[in-house]
Formats: C-alpha cells, structure tokens, sequence
C-alpha cells in the first residue's frame, strides 16, 4: 500500500514539471543574451563573485573540451528564458567576452552598464592564458580569431524547465539548484525565489529591511549585513507574526522552513503590505524608543542592564507577541520594557532555548510562548 501511494505521488509530480535539454553553443546563448531572449534577473546578477582566477579556470576548461555543468534556464510564455542555475559560468563568459551586462543597486534597473573585462590569469594546464583577453588592439595578448571561433562553437548543456510546467516549478527548481553552493547566502537564494514568485513583495520586504529604527533595535555585524540579514529578520517578522508552523516538522531545515512559510504567506494573500508596513514601523519604532539597541539582547537582573549579543530567540519569542498587543504596549510602554526584562526569566522562554534544540522546534515554541506571555497583561 505504502508503495503503491509513494508511486502516485512520483506520477503525479512527474507530470508537473516539464523539462527538455539539448546541447547550445556559446556563440548561440551570447545571441540569446544580446537579443533580451536569455534573461539575467538584476538582482541575480549582482551575486556574481568568482574571482579571475575561478574565471580564468573556465575559460580553461571550455578551450580544452573539459566538460562544464549544465545550465538551468526557466522558459517563460514568451518564450524567453530567465536564468536559475549557471550565474557564475554565463557571467564569467559574457563578461570575458564583453557584453555582461550590469546593473548598479543605485541606478534605475532599467539602467546598465557592461561589465569591464579582465585579463586572465595562468591556469594549471595553460599557463600561456596570463593576460590574454577576448579582443583588442594588442595582438599579442588577445586570443587569436581560431581560439575565439573554439569558445563561441563549444557547447554547453542546457536544461530547460517549460513553461506549462506548475507555477511552482521556476522557484522550486532555483531553490534546489542553488542551495548547497558556496556562492550564495540562504537568503540571498530566498531573495531570488521571491522575486521569480512576487518581485513587489520582495520590493516591499527590502524597503522595511532599510528602516532605520529597524537598524536601531538590530545592530547586526557587518558578515550579517553582506548575507543580508536584515532581510531575513524582516522576511522572519512575518512569518513570526502570522504563523504557528503547526504543521512544520521539528526537523525541518531552517531555511527551507523559513522559505516555505514565507511563500505560503504569498499565495494564501494574508499580508495586507499597507497596513502591515505601519504596524511593522510601530513595533520597532517603540522598541527603538525604550530600548534601543538591547531590544533583542539579554537582561541580566543583577546588573539590572541588558547586554551581549542580539539573542535569536528573544527576536523570536518578543516579535511573536508584541505583534499581536501593539495596541495595547503602545500606550503602556512602561510595561513593555518590564515585560522584556522578565521574559529572560521564564521557564518556558528557557527551555525553548537550551542547547541542543532544533531552530524549527525552538521557533515553534517561542511563537506560542511569545503570544500567549505578551497578551498577559491587564486590560
């Protein structure tokens, strides 16, 4: 029985998601790209960051026939294919070539600019590559038209996720592509997802990670800031607000929890982003107001002062609640701060927090110990 049951769920899913592959030239996809049919989606793009040494390995390995991982590219109903796996492999060759385009997070998107080539470096089989470049008036150290012919006629493999595949399938696949790699941070990945399923709620998401009495209450290192924390911690706001992860097993990935709740909040269309932007501002602008930057950081009752790191679990268990009373903490600010002092305390807060607990299960717990801890308070 349970065999047969596992063997629908194959057949079913198989069905979903459509795919094709075919090998593609690299004089093929430079046209694709030139002619806005082979996208690179902005904010993809900027997590470019192999360094000319890793780039000068692969124009090695495409001179020499070494064969290179496929490239994931998701078909859309124009047609037009959007990148989701092969960042770092396609930019290396357009930029190498001279047409990747960039985009500048100061600039309009629709602004760009091409990405300056750089000369090589010595590789383990082709020492000779030191300073060599696609094209220029220096004939000695640009690549000789024959070797340029033997990249643009080397082909790469390409995968294609169709179109009539379920609308799931373009951020699952991206998510699954990508997770594991060295290059990207968990949320730059979840970053990427959400844009493929919702570019104004990731707009939205970026616009509340920039709020400065956000920054206030969250002093967070500058490692944190590069791997985009501060959209995590929003991205994590609501999903600490409105879910319970009831359904969510205690050994759930983290991040694929995280993700998963968060797309969950898209499609069943429980933000109202208006409203929740102004509630959003107030918790953290009265948090800012009391407590500053020991908003998430540990009370010691002794020395009657908070101190330390920012603490996960306090964000947890604290945003979980105080979400949920706003209105009444924002007239009561007095207790507010008591409440937080005294929640280092707690058995339950305590428990959630040993050593040894799974995120997803101490998560779990704090959003139930956090609701029900910051709505005990008098009328």
């Amino acid at each position: 029985m349970n065999n047969s049951n596992l063997q629908n769920e194959i057949d079913k899913m198989r069905k979903q998601i459509k795919t094709d592959s075919y090998p593609m030239s690299i004089g093929e996809l430079t046209n694709l790209y030139r002619d806005g049919d082979l996208n690179i989606n902005p904010i993809y793009q900027r997590l470019f960051r192999w360094d000319i040494a890793q780039q000068s390995a692969l124009i090695e390995s495409i001179l020499l026939g070494i064969p290179v991982p496929p490239i994931y590219v998701y078909q859309d109903s124009e047609g037009k294919w959007n990148l989701i796996d092969g960042l770092q492999r396609l930019s290396t060759i357009f930029k190498f070539m001279g047409i990747l385009h960039i985009h500048k997070a100061d600039e309009d998107e629709d602004e760009d600019n091409t990405a300056k080539p750089e000369p090589l470096v010595a590789t383990k089989f082709l020492k000779e590559l030191k300073n060599k470049v696609w094209s220029s008036k220096d004939a000695a150290n640009s690549l000789t038209e024959p070797q340029r012919r033997l990249i643009k006629r080397a082909k790469l493999p390409i995968i294609i996720i169709d179109q009539s595949s379920d609308d799931f399938a373009e951020y699952e696949m991206f998510q699954r592509l990508n997770t594991g790699g060295s290059h990207l941070s968990p949320q730059e990945i979840r970053n990427c997802v959400l844009i493929i399923k919702n570019e104004r709620i990731y707009q939205a998401f970026k616009q509340l990670s920039e709020e400065e009495v956000f920054h206030q209450t969250l002093p967070l290192t500058e490692k944190d800031e590069k791997e985009q924390g501060y959209i995590e911690l929003v991205v994590k706001y609501f999903v600490l607000k409105y879910s319970s992860l009831s359904n969510v097993s205690d050994s759930e990935n983290y991040n694929t929890m995280l993700t998963n709740e968060v797309l969950k909040l898209i499609d069943t269309h429980q933000v109202d982003f208006d409203e929740d932007k102004k509630i959003f501002q107030e918790v953290f602008s009265l948090l800012a107001e009391i407590l500053s930057e020991s908003s998430f950081k540990k009370y010691d009752a002794n020395k009657k002062k908070h101190s330390g790191a920012v603490l996960v679990g306090a964000y947890e268990a604290i945003i979980a609640g105080l979400t949920k009373e706003i209105l009444y903490y924002g007239s009561h600010k007095t207790a507010l701060k008591k409440k937080i002092e005294a929640m280092y305390e707690q058995d339950e807060y305590c428990r959630a927090i040993k050593r040894g607990t799974r995120p997803v299960s101490r998560m779990k717990q704090l959003i139930a110990f956090g609701r029900k801890y910051f709505s005990d308070h008098e009328d």
